[in-house]
């Protein structure tokens, strides 16, 4: 499945679950503020982990994590991706799938199957922004990823959806129309991400100013619903 990275734990990546994490290589997306470029651009230049060797991991921590999150990269794109979360099934473990929503089909074809107990999805900018933000062509692109958000709450799955702010990419007033398209698919709660100023895609966001912790909390108090993570993973007060 082309893993190339593996975090042995987390306490933020499955929201109140202990669990590990599954990077695998290459993504149909190049957002700007993406912090694995070397996942979507180059995941050769990462080291290739075995799933017997994931596996391997698991049986050991049966009774000590609670889960495996598969993330990227984006997971829908993996030959082996539903085989692969089989397995983890088998071992006893929940499975939540980190996606971009591209591929609503496959990802609504798993859970049907049993395989998906939870989702994180990355809700990337408003309607008509979405394609721009995500750098991607991908036709009927923010559609797609709204039938996935739909699927989870009319199914009553679990589902993480959250967007990175940037203030050169997402204006408060994107902002808002994104909650108001987060209210018509009935989903209640949205996080905003602050930028991780780190190694990205797009050099350039790492000079220009974004916003601060402060407002980013004044924005989410505006909006119903709302949180900030920072960049630990703790929710910043409202």
């Amino acid at each position: 499945m082309n893993i190339r990275g593996f975090q042995r734990f987390t306490l933020v990546d499955f929201p109140g679950k202990m669990a590990c994490v599954v990077f695998v290589g290459e993504c149909n997306f190049r957002c700007g503020y993406c912090h694995n470029p070397c996942l979507v651009f180059d995941p050769e230049s990462q080291p290739l982990i075995s799933e017997d060797e994931i596996v391997s991991f698991l049986e050991r921590r049966k009774g000590k994590l609670d889960g495996v999150v598969v993330s990227g990269g984006e997971p829908s794109l993996r030959n082996g991706l539903e085989e692969f979360m089989a397995k983890v099934k088998r071992h006893g473990f929940l499975v939540k799938l980190d996606t971009n929503g591209s591929n609503p089909e496959r990802v609504i074809a798993a859970h049907r199957d049993g395989l998906i107990d939870a989702l994180g999805i990355d809700y990337k900018a408003p309607s008509l922004k979405y394609n721009q933000i995500a750098n991607c062509c991908t036709k009927d692109l923010s559609s797609k990823v709204r039938r996935l958000i739909k699927y989870a709450v009319e199914n009553d799955i679990f589902i993480d959806v959250r967007t990175t702010v940037h203030r050169t990419l997402l204006s408060m007033d994107d902002l808002a129309e994104m909650r108001t398209e987060l209210d018509s698919l009935g989903l209640k709660n949205w996080t905003l991400q602050q930028f991780n100023p780190v190694e990205v895609i797009d050099d350039k966001l790492l000079t220009s100013k974004t916003y601060s912790d402060t407002e980013l909390v004044e924005i989410s108090s505006s909006l119903p619903n709302t949180r900030v993570r920072g960049l630990t993973g703790v929710f910043l007060d409202t």
